[in-house]
């Protein structure tokens, strides 16, 4: 452990339809006492994603945090990486999507907020990596990204993670969250005293005491919103314990660890398990061939996607990850998914022709005729 490095990114999200009452409910039990202990410890602290379209409802709705925010990244406490302005699958969408997504979050951050990453790294939206976005991302200067060991684990086994060296694909880096101690500190379980003393156990196994590295990642609103103890219990004495020693920022560990070159890296997202590579189904919370409402949604959207120069705002609202996650998962609720589906076929009927609104209909129909668990009152369809 004396020799461990530790890179801890955490990601800030929230979709555009969020309603004010429970961004400020977030920003109260997580964002608002994550900045606390920023400020409070000296040192560096966390990595981060923030999407610019939690940036802009933070401005509306709870400005002081949004500053201090902006106040974190200007004094180095967190390492801020590139992103998406509204958190797209961004393998799912088409190229010219993508590059708006890149450059709406880009711009509006540096020429509204005042900021823009202070490293090369960049976050793909629930770590939906491929291949097949990393020249693009090379094209915006971006160097690294950060991706879920388990679908690696999967297709190349154990002994592929590294945690002496960096994976490199086509000269662009690759890192490698820690699916397992990733998910045991998301998980609300553990106290700081005990995922120490269990590291303390298990990681010199692994690493043979070497210096070596391990990347944490989940979502910020983890502390203290959907665990309400964990800012107490497991943030506050790890950061008062490592921060600005044992835990350092992602790209700090591009001068201390060899670069391993690779000629394979499979297409998966956080959400990917083994038995979902070995299905083929990559992204099995956006695109599955087992969900034909998921397929439903992407047809809609798509068909949309051909307006694009003529509605650019709502294509790239309605590519958020969300509408797709709200019908993929147990306890699910459409209509959060209802509101994508009714902003594609909006640009549908107001720019496309009288066989496109016809072509959406079927699919927009069984769409938003979906079972509906709750509907909140602040919004119908």
């Amino acid at each position: 452990m004396k020799r461990l490095k530790i890179a801890f990114f955490l990601h800030f999200y929230q979709p555009w339809w969020q309603f004010p009452w429970k961004l400020k409910e977030i920003v109260r039990e997580s964002y608002a006492p994550i900045l606390d202990l920023i400020e409070e410890f000296e040192g560096f602290c966390f990595s981060a994603n923030i999407n610019l379209v939690l940036l802009t409802q933070l401005e509306e709705h709870c400005p002081d945090v949004a500053e201090r925010f902006i106040r974190a990244i200007q004094s180095g406490r967190l390492e801020l990486v590139g992103s998406t302005a509204q958190h797209p699958i961004m393998p799912l969408i088409p190229e010219f999507v993508q590059k708006a997504q890149i450059e709406e979050d880009t711009e509006k951050k540096e020429n509204h907020f005042g900021i823009k990453p202070n490293c090369r790294g960049f976050f793909f939206p629930e770590m939906a990596f491929s291949i097949s976005n990393v020249e693009l991302l090379k094209n915006y200067g971006y160097q690294w990204t950060i991706v879920d060991d388990e679908p690696v684990v999967a297709t190349c086994g154990k002994g592929a993670v590294p945690f002496n060296g960096i994976l490199s694909w086509n000269d662009f880096k690759v890192f490698m969250r820690s699916n397992y101690w990733s998910n045991k500190i998301s998980s609300g379980k553990f106290s700081f005293t005990e995922i120490k003393a269990m590291m303390e156990r298990e990681i010199p196994g692994w690493t043979g005491n070497v210096p070596a590295y391990v990347i944490f990642a989940m979502d910020a609103e983890t502390f203290g919103h959907h665990h309400k103890s964990l800012i107490n219990t497991l943030l506050r004495p790890m950061l008062k314990e490592w921060a600005g020693n044992k835990i350092v920022s992602i790209e700090s560990l591009v001068s201390d660890f060899a670069e391993r070159k690779v000629y394979y890296l499979p297409d998966g997202s956080w959400s990917t398990s083994i038995e979902d590579i070995k299905r083929d189904n990559s992204y099995p919370l956006w695109s599955s061939r087992f969900s034909i409402d998921r397929y439903r949604l992407w047809r809609l959207v798509n068909l949309a996607l051909a307006h694009f120069d003529q509605a650019r705002d709502e294509c790239l609202r309605m590519t958020s990850s969300c509408h797709w996650w709200q019908i993929s998962r147990s306890g699910w609720e459409p209509e959060f998914m209802q509101r994508g589906a009714q902003l594609a076929m909006d640009v549908i009927k107001e720019y496309g022709t009288q066989d496109e609104v016809a072509s959406a209909r079927g699919d927009y129909d069984e769409l938003m005729q979906l079972k509906k668990v709750s509907v909140h009152e602040d919004w119908k369809p």
